[in-house]
This record gives C-alpha cells, structure tokens and sequence, in this order.
C-alpha cells in the first residue's frame, strides 16, 4: 500500500449489516439510569439531557460520558466486551451539578480528551481537565472557561473548533435564555472563549464582542408576540465555504438561528438573513432546536439541517402567532455562500418536536443518512400531542430524498428524547446510536445490521493542526471514477447537547476491493493522500510534520501538499500490518 503523508494505523474489524436494524441494549450493556426526577415544571428544566463520546483513557475503545439534572454524572467506561462500567466517583466525578451539555475536546494538545459542561441552574460552567488516565479535575474558573454570571445559566450547547487556526481548540457556548434587559455586550451569555494557543495552552479569554458575533435580537420577528431576547440551543464550527477557516453556525428558538462567515482574521460576518435584500437562504425555521452538518448529497460541500417543530392542525403554520409549527429545515449548500430548502424535496419536514439530530451512515450503503429525537413533556396546550412522539430515522436513498424508516429498523422510543450521539461501541464496523430522555432512561441502541455493505473508519491525529483534527475535511474516492465522500470533523454542538465520537465513518456498500484514495484535508492546510486503502478496517492518520529529508514540499493555490517516503503502517491494537 503507497502511503502519501504520515503514519497510516490499521486495526481490521468485522464488516457486517443484513437487513439493518437496531437492538435496544440499554440494560444489558450497563448504561440504564434516570436522567433526572421529573417533578418540576420548570421548562428549561424539560429542555434538559446531553451525552458525549470518546476514549477518555486511551484503551482504543469509545467511552460514554452523560450528564444529569439532579443527580453525579456518570462516566460510563467501555469494557471492550460490549459493555459499560460506571467509573464517575474513581475518575472524579462526584459532586452533583445542575449540568446539561457536554462536549469532549483535547484543549492543551496533550494526547487526552478533556470534558467541557453546560449548567443549568448554576452561575458558572464547568471544566474537567484529563490527567491522562482518564482521570478529571475541574478547572473551569482558572483556565478563563467558566463565565461567571450573576444570574443563573440555561447553558445548552458547546461546541469546540479552531476558528483562529492556530493548533488550538477554541470554544463557543449557547444559552436559552431572556436577554432583553442586559447591557448591550452581555445581551446573551452565549459566548465565544478563544483558547490562549502556545503561550497558555488549554485556559481561555472572551472574544466574543471583538470577533463580532455578539448574539444580539434581530429586528422583524414574524412571529407575533415572541418573548424578546436570545433563545440560542446549539452552535458548531464548520468551513460551509470551504475557505479553510471554519464558520460559526448558531441554532435558535423564535426565528434566531444564524450563521457567522469566519473573516479569517479573529472576526466574522453574519450572513444574510431572510429579512435581508439579497438572503443567503437559511435560518427560516422558526424553532431552530438541534443541528446535523453533513454533506448527505456527496457533492463535496456541507449541508445543515435543523430540527424545529411540526403540527400541520397548529393555525401558527399560516398565521402570525407566538409560535409557529413548520417543521425542520434542510439548507443544501449551493457553494457560493448561499443555501438552497430542499426540505420537502428530501421529506424530512415532519419531526414532530424536534431535538437532537446527526447524519450518520447507519446501513454503511456510501450516503448519509438522518436521524433526530424529538418530544416534550411540558404539561400545556401546545405539547400535549408531543408526549409520545416517535423518534424518526430518514434513510438517505441517495437521490436527494429519504425515506423514514425508524419503527422499521427497531428505534421505537416515543420518550422525550433529547441529546443523541452515534459511537461504534462494540467495534464492529457500524454504528450505534445512544439517545438521552428528559426525565427518564436513555436507550442503547446497537447496530445488528448484516448486509455485508464494508466500511472504513479513519481516526485523525493533529500535529501542526489541533490534536483531535476537528476542522478536518477528509474525501473518500472508492474508485478513480466514483462520486466522492466528504466527512468533515466537527468538535461537538452538531446534535443538541451532545457530541459524537470523532471517529469519522465511511460506508461503502456491497465491495470487496481497497478503496482508491484517501484525502485529509487538515486545518493547518496540511494535505494527505493515502491510495488502495484497505476496506473493512480503523486507520489513524497522523498530521505529517514537514521535514526536509523525508519532504518534497509544494504549494498548490494556498494547500501545502505534502509527499511523503514509505513509512511503515501500525495496527492499533499494537502489532505491525
């Protein structure tokens, strides 16, 4: 195998999917307890219940960290064997936090994930720093990441991602909340902390004022009577223009979602808005909740989709009122900075109460499919029909539209459902979904697909770039002549309070050949190319660092493309390939 660019790690696993469909696992797995007791009738309180995974201790296998309203998180640790011990009080965490979204991000460089906590109920958010062993201290005030407020946070979202490119995770913060009487620079505590890079490795200094994305009212509200103030849920870094600098998508309540251009230069331009003269097609949903980025047409660039909520027999749908009930909002990328709604063409408007959502690859068939959580448990008028919604999966046909398939494939929750994350947590080439309910249990879903579709899943390793290569757009060529994959690592805030494993997923249908070329497009502007990469196996791709006996360097339109001499590749699990 020719290897272009860096060390290149394989660890072959099983291949297998049939017809697909879900195992609910939750007990059996070690992963069952009560979000939280739900007496109260709080609403930000309903809007609670995060997850995130990642390997916290370095075993190669993906670990799961949950967060709880009334009661210690819970660190669950993968065993390798299919299920999970709790290992919160050994691994420090004991105390009992109002805590809500949660995202797992390497912010010093160090070779760990650390873990990132939004409150709820509290006057600050929460750092825990990895000793390396899977061992956490909080440090949220001495590192600059805890942003005290003298009221108390709704804190929802967080999202990791370098928008400064300096190898450094920086971090944005999302906040539900009425915001109308506060100064004009404090309008929202959804805040962005940059990461002080080099010099302060992992503590962190407010930008958001100077990097221009104070989240400030929008003038023209078509929805009457709408409670004024910044009612932000989710935000995630992507590079939508793919200029190299990673923009700043922001998920609202009440006709606030947004997206910021990154300048490039520390700041960043808000994007038209559909009261603008020339509109740049989004944030027409009107109850922005969760966030999915993925390119799920294959064209190269990425598309949004954003949960909302959905009631054709709500008269909000086409009259003015303090709450309207469209449905969700797929935004295709046209690649000129503006977006094309082709919800109903792709037939995923019906959500009912939408929440958390991702694209993923569930059937490994080479497109990515649609799965949200959906629900809400607030005992009033406009809810009551929502209590029992079904979770919905949309499997992707690979024509632009998809086909709704949850009760087909076994995802039968009709709980409140609100965070979710995909992991491959038995390491079997296809991926799981786990799905956080307000107010009751989570469900484990394990993927008992057995189609024979084959996979390749890729780890990234930054060097010059940040060290979980969140930022990263990587391209899959089956053949010389295939239509491309494009995955692209997001640090977190791309469901709703959770955060995905950085595992990036290819499936690649019914083949039995490697796959032609292998593209990583890094953050630094670094670009790798492996060719007849091996299917059905976990590769780690580390950033190369150019050195002048082992580099031929040429720079091609601003890409530094690195050619790299034979190295040798190996297996994650330790032995040579």
């Amino acid at each position: 195998m020719r290897t272009f660019g860096g060390m290149f790690c394989a660890l072959s696993v099983m291949a297998g999917l049939a017809q697909a469909e879900f195992t609910d696992v939750t007990r059996s797995a070690g992963v069952h307890y009560l979000q939280w007791n739900a007496n109260s009738q709080s609403e930000v309180q309903r809007m609670t219940g995060g997850a995130a995974a990642g390997d916290v201790d370095g075993d190669g296998f993906p670990d799961l960290f949950v967060t709880r309203f009334d009661g210690p998180d819970i660190l669950f640790k993968n065993d390798g064997q299919g299920g999970f011990t709790d290992v919160s009080r050994t691994a420090g965490f004991r105390m009992t936090l109002p805590s809500n979204g949660v995202a797992m991000g390497d912010i010093d460089n160090d070779g760990d994930r650390d873990i990132y906590l939004t409150s709820v109920g509290d006057y600050q958010h929460y750092l825990f720093i990895n000793d390396g062993t899977g061992k956490f201290r909080e440090q949220g005030r001495d590192r600059g990441a805890a942003i005290r407020t003298s009221d108390l946070h709704r804190g929802m979202s967080a999202a990791w991602g370098d928008y400064d490119r300096d190898g450094y995770l920086d971090l944005h913060v999302t906040e539900w909340g009425n915001t109308k009487y506060l100064p004009p620079t404090l309008w929202s505590h959804s805040r962005l902390l940059r990461n002080q890079g080099a010099e302060n490795p992992g503590h962190f200094e407010d930008q958001t004022v100077a990097a221009d994305v104070v989240l400030d009212n929008y003038v023209g509200f078509t929805v009457k009577d709408a409670i004024e103030g910044l009612w932000t849920f989710t935000s995630t870094f992507a590079d939508f223009d793919r200029d190299g600098h990673a923009d700043l998508a922001v998920v609202g309540d009440f006709e606030t979602s947004r997206l910021y251009w990154n300048n490039g230069d520390g700041t960043f331009l808000l994007a038209p808005n559909q009261y603008s003269d020339a509109p740049s097609g989004i944030g027409t949903d009107e109850n922005g909740m969760g966030s999915a980025i993925g390119d799920f047409n294959n064209d190269g660039w990425l598309d949004w989709f954003v949960t909302s909520i959905y009631d054709a027999d709500n008269p909000c749908v086409s009259q003015r009122c303090n709450w309207k009930a469209s449905g969700n909002r797929l935004y295709l990328n046209n690649g000129d900075r503006t977006f094309t709604d082709v919800t109903d063409l792709a037939g995923v408007r019906d959500g009912g109460w939408g929440w958390g959502t991702t694209f993923f690859d569930y059937d490994n068939d080479g497109d990515q499919d649609l799965v949200m959580t959906n629900g809400m448990i607030t005992p009033s008028v406009q809810s009551l029909e929502f209590t029992d919604d079904a979770m919905r999966l949309w499997r992707n046909e690979g024509n632009g539209s998809f086909t709704e398939v949850a009760a087909l494939e076994g995802l039968t929750d009709t709980s409140s459902g609100k965070g979710l994350l995909t992991f491959d947590y038995d390491v079997d080439g296809d991926l799981d979904l786990f799905v956080v309910n307000n107010g009751g249990a989570p469900k484990l879903y394990r993927n008992d697909s057995d189609n024979g579709n084959a996979f390749l899943q890729l780890e990234l390793v930054g060097t010059k770039s940040n060290r979980d290569g969140v930022g990263a757009f990587v391209t899959l060529m089956a053949d010389a002549d295939a239509m491309p994959q494009t995955r692209y690592l997001t640090g977190g805030g791309t469901n709703f309070l959770s955060q995905s494993d950085s595992l990036l997923h290819f499936g690649l249908g019914d083949r039995d050949q490697p796959v032609h070329q292998l593209i990583v497009d890094w953050p630094s502007g670094v670009q790798q190319v492996f060719d007849d990469v091996a299917i059905n196996s976990r590769f780690r791709a580390i950033e190369p660092v150019p050195e002048p006996h082992a580099v031929t360097l040429l720079v091609v339109g601003g890409m530094i493309l690195i050619h790299t001499r034979k190295q040798r590749a190996t297996s994650l699990r330790g032995n040579s390939c």
